[in-house]
Order: C-alpha cells, then structure tokens, then sequence
C-alpha cells in the first residue's frame, strides 16, 4: 500500500458521491429541520489515495477544516532515514505525520497547540459499503443507509450503548480511530458521501492542552481479509467463552411479561409454567425492574418479595438458575444516595460536588463512581452479599453509557479517555461477577437495545441479524439478542411477529425468552412451533459451541456475514437478513409480515437445506423459496 502523490498533490478533489436499555415506545415523527449549507472544505485540504497491490481500496481529504489563511503547508524532512515518513508543517497551527508501517497500514497523525478543530473525510461511493462502528435502534447492514449528524462518538448517544471507533469498507479497506481522541463523527449528511472525523475538545470532552486526531488505514486483498488481518492490532480477541449452559439453552427474562410488576409469587408461576410446558432444558430466570425497595437500595421489597431466599431455592429446585438485574444509579429519595454521598462514593460533577442526573426510573439520581477503588469495593460487597444471602447465580448489569451521566464529570484515570472511560471502567467491573452476566476480551454476553414489538428496520424484527452482524465486527461475538417478539412497548407481538422472531434467532449465540409461547395471545401451535426450533438448535450445538470456542481463538464473529463465504461475490456484500452460524450453517428467515416464502442468495459451495434435504449450487438465488410460518429455512455447507 502507498499513498499516492501524497507529497506533490495540494488542490482538493471533491467526490459527492452517495450493556444498555434504549427504550423504544413507539415511531418516531420527523420535525421540520432547518437545512444548514455544508461548511465549504478548506483549500488547503490534501486528497489521499490507499491502494492495495496497485488498486484503489479508499479516497479521502486530510485537513478538511483547515483556515484558508495559514497556507498549503511545507513539507519537512521530519525523518531523514526514512522515506516511509512524511511530514507537513502549518506554521504554529498544525503539524501531519503520516507513517507508512510497513504491513499494509498508514498512520495518520494530525497535533495542534491552537485549532481547536481538525478533521478528516473519507469518500463512500454509491457501490462502497460500510460496516462496523456501533449498534442502536436504526440498524442497517451496511450501514450506509443510517445517515449521521455530526456527534459525538460516546456510549448512550447517537451511536448507541456499544460502540468501537472501527470502520470497514467492502473494497478492502478498514480505518481504526485511537480511543483518546475528543472524536466526533458524521456520515452523510454535513459532507454528502463521505465519512468525516473531527476532533474538538468541546462537549463532552475536556479541555485539552493539544489537541490530535490519530487513526490508522489498513488495506487488503478484500472485506474479509482486510479485517481479519487488522482488526486485531487494535483490539483483543475474547479470553474465554461465557456460560455454557446459556450458550445452549434458552434463558427467561420477566420483563417484557411482567414489567415492573413482578414479585416473588409471579417468579415462582413463571418457574412452573416453564417446566410444566415442556421447556425444562433452560438456563436461567432472571428478574428484571423493580424488586427494590427504592432504585439502587439493592434490597428486595418486602411486601413483593416477603422470602428471597425461599423464592430462589425453590426455582433451582426446578433444575433452573436465578439472576438479578442490577444498575450503577441510586435515586436521590433513597437512603442509599446519602450513604453514597457522604462516604465520596458518588460520581462528581466539575465542580467537585456529587453530581445528579436522569434515568428512565427518575429524574434526580446519582452514579456509582466507578474509577473510585474505595466506591467499586463497597459495590462489589454489596453483589456479593446478594448472592451469599438469598443464592443468586449472577446478574444483569444494565446502563454504564456515557449518556445517563451528568453534564460534566470526575473521572479517575486517563483523561483523554473520557469520557467512554466510564463505560469502559463498567464492563470491566461486571465481568468479575461470572459468565452469566450480560454485559471485548470479556467473557459476558452483551446485550442488544431494546427492541420494539413491531417487523421493521427502527428496532424491530429487521434490526436483529444486522445488530447481531454489527456486534460481531467490531468484535463482541457474545451477543445476546433482545428478546423473542420484543419488549411489548405499546403493541403486544402477533404470534406470526412471534414465531418469525425466534425463528431469527435460531442460530445467533443465546436465545432469551420473557413473553412466554403459552400467553393468552397465541396458541398451542406457537407452543409447539418454538419447540421444534429449539430442537434445530439443539441438534446443531456443537456448531454453536465450536463457533463460540473459534471466537476466543482467532477472534471470529460467532454469526458472520454472509461475504464471509465469498468475499469476492459482489452481492454478498449488501444481503442483511441472512447470517452464517461459523463457516459452514446459513440461515435466511422470513422478516416480512404475511410472506410465506423469501429469495434466498447462496453463496459459492454446495448447500444442503435443512428444512427439504435436497442440494442446491451456491452462487446464484433460490427465488420464492417456500417458508411457511412453521419453517425457518437454513443450509449447511458441503
């Protein structure tokens, strides 16, 4: 790779070309936006060509926020003895280095005691396709439709509760920004057809002395082999596999049942109904909102749950785990906020005092101040005294983004981190308390948004396979799906939506049941059809375990997209709703409301349906394949 004309090129060329809650109640109505005009690209920007082995894999503009009053620039001789470095002065405004390393990447390196903006754009053409970068409620796979505004790049806002500054381009090409940068990101919108990063140390980043934008571009042969090649100088892979059992086995959420309602009697009903409707091979339940006294007291309710302990014995007498959900808030009415106050445990605000904000369950809360060793133990002790005492298996962790935090912040550690430090300091807490837990190199599930009860791409049905392939990519292959037919926010799922959801879900790494196939709203064909795909399931676990053991070995998505077959074919490389289970099991559900059949793409290779048994030659379309509402068609690979 090289950059092409890089030292003697100075005009610009343009190219317009084309673990966390989000609660979703219901569409969203676009307002009337005031259009503003795109600020114009400075003249002194330099376009920047990557190739591999001669061909073009990605174009882009350094510099593009750059005065027009300081000048084109000076190139100076930075490193002598080496000619894979190139250096660029602004007088006392900028400095460039950009570093050809050797191994088919180029950093890129901008420093400024004064701007307090630099930015760089890369051009995404109309058969360019994007993936990576982070997962919410759109979800588009690639993500080119899922146009940005100019944000910036933290947990909880517009990029989501799971994010990685990773960017991969279907020619070849892959662009990974450093985390310390004060990053924000657009696509599409303020520069038409490009991808631009900026750096600003404005809110929510801190003040700083310098100000840089680092990132590194790494090319390859394809997709596929440029990410797998790349990705992981930047990233670990897993260091273990999370629990077994919930690898295999369905797991059972009382939320989207129940909601804030549940009590010890509810848990103990819904422990039965499980068992005695057939579905004993289980994993766990796990109980979710409101069991607490007050939100972050970390107590059962008394009148809800009169004996824990009892409760949580007599469900793993059913051969069944328990779990908890678990927050980082404390609500200012509670008793436990003074506790934390007065003792520092609180996350402070800029001005050193203990800092209140908001979160779906009230509107003044404080936050465990997780960079703080003394806070983090008493938090801790507290987990653990819940499970010493009534018997839980584990948790669920929810929250840790940016965007439930307060304005300004206190934070322990780096502050070029911050302030995704939070988030960061959060996963790693939680990944102590075990396997079960649903929160990279972690051993833990992580969860996706919320999802509505409805088919479409603004997370519905249509956002699981690509959410599921997000995750993947930017490497968390432990992804736990929402749950099966939704979270019932408004609308209750139709037993098609139902059906259609699980059989989505067949082949992706956890299934987790809360609206149970025995409600009033269906039948006892939905009983029986979810058994007979969890039987498919069950017949093909060893795929699902040699996947997730693959994971930790070489850091390979569990479900992959379906270029990863051929990364070659050209029209792999926008299919989204159909996944691989490892290398050699494609599933390809119906997402469509009343479809009974769907065109499905093949890819290179000799398939074998799972559904007929007959054998089909990849590389072309199966068009109007049958799919009735009790099918979920799938292939494996010969």
């Amino acid at each position: 790779m090289f950059v092409k004309n890089f030292s003697t090129v100075f005009s610009l060329t343009l190219f317009v070309l084309h673990f966390s809650v989000i609660c979703a109640t219901g569409s969203q109505k676009a307002s009337p936006k005031i259009q503003k005009p795109a600020p114009k690209p400075s003249i002194n920007a330099r376009p920047i060509e990557f190739t591999f082995n001669g061909a073009p894999r990605l174009t882009g503009s350094l510099g593009v926020s750059l005065p027009n009053a300081i000048g084109p620039g000076v190139e100076i001789d930075c490193s002598p003895t080496d000619p894979t470095v190139q250096c660029y002065s602004y007088d006392d405004y900028a400095n460039l280095t950009v570093t050809d390393t050797r191994d088919d990447c180029t950093s890129i390196v901008w420093t400024s005691t004064y701007s307090r903006r630099l930015e760089d754009c890369y051009n995404v053409g109309v058969d360019d396709h994007m993936y990576g970068s982070h997962g919410l409620h759109w979800m588009y796979w690639p993500i080119n439709p899922d146009a940005k505004d100019e944000s910036p790049f933290t947990t909880g806002g517009q990029f989501g509760g799971l994010i990685d500054s990773y960017w991969l381009f279907s020619k070849g090409a892959s662009i990974h920004v450093d985390e310390d940068n004060a990053l924000f990101v657009s696509w599409n919108t303020v520069r038409p057809g490009q991808l631009c990063f900026v750096s600003s140390d404005t809110f929510p980043y801190d003040t700083r002395s310098s100000l840089s934008l680092k990132y590194t571009v790494c090319v390859g042969e394809n997709v596929k082999t440029t990410h797998q090649t790349h990705f992981h100088k930047f990233y670990q892979k897993p260091t273990a596999t999370p629990d077994e059992r919930m690898l295999l086995y369905p797991y059972w959420s009382t939320w989207a049942q129940y909601k804030t309602a549940v009590n010890q009697s509810i848990v103990l009903d819904y422990a039965d109904k499980i068992i005695s409707y057939g579905f004993s091979s289980s994993s766990h339940i796990q109980i979710d909102d409101k069991w607490e006294t007050c939100y972050g007291e970390g107590t059962f309710d008394p009148v809800k749950f009169p004996d824990p302990a009892a409760m949580v014995a007599q469900v793993k007498s059913m051969n069944l785990r328990i779990t908890l959900w678990f927050h980082p808030f404390m609500n200012f009415e509670c008793e436990i906020f003074k506790t934390a106050m007065y003792a520092g445990y609180l996350l402070e605000d800029g001005y050193g005092q203990p800092g209140i904000s908001a979160w779906w369950a009230g509107a003044h809360m404080g936050t465990l101040d997780i960079t703080n060793p003394a806070a983090l133990q008493w938090w801790n002790d507290r987990l653990d005294n819940i499970v010493s005492t009534y018997g839980f298996d584990g948790f669920k962790f929810d929250a840790g983004e940016r965007g439930y935090l307060q304005y300004s912040m206190r934070l322990e550690g780096d502050p070029n981190l911050a302030p995704n430090l939070y988030t960061t300091k959060y996963l790693q807490m939680v990944a102590t308390h075990g396997g079960l837990g649903e929160a990279r190199e972690l051993p833990i599930f992580f969860r996706m948004n919320d999802k509505g009860s409805r088919w479409g791409h603004q997370a519905g049905l249509k956002s699981m396979i690509p959410t599921a392939l997000q995750f993947g990519i930017i490497g968390y292959p432990f992804v736990l799906p929402d749950m099966i037919g939704g979270n019932a926010y408004g609308d209750w799922p139709s037993k098609e939506l139902y059906i259609r959801w699980l059989q989505v879900n067949v082949f992706m790494p956890a299934v987790q049941f809360s609206i149970v196939p025995w409600d009033a709203n269906f039948d006892a064909e939905t009983i029986e059809i979810c058994k007979r795909v969890l039987a498919i399931r069950d017949q093909y676990k060893d795929h699902i375990l040699a996947a997730a053991a693959q994971a930790v070995v070489d850091g390979s998505p569990i479900n992959r997209p379906i270029w990863w077959v051929d990364p070659t074919d050209e029209v792999t490389l926008t299919i989204d709703q159909a996944y691989m289970l490892g290398d050699t099991i494609m599933v390809a559900p119906v997402v469509e409301e009343g479809a009974t059949s769907r065109d499905i793409y093949l890819p290179m290779g000799t398939w074998r349906s799972g559904v007929t048994n007959l054998t089909h030659v990849g590389g072309g379309w199966l068009r109007g394949y049958p799919a009735p509402l009790g099918i979920v068609p799938y292939f494996i690979k010969e």
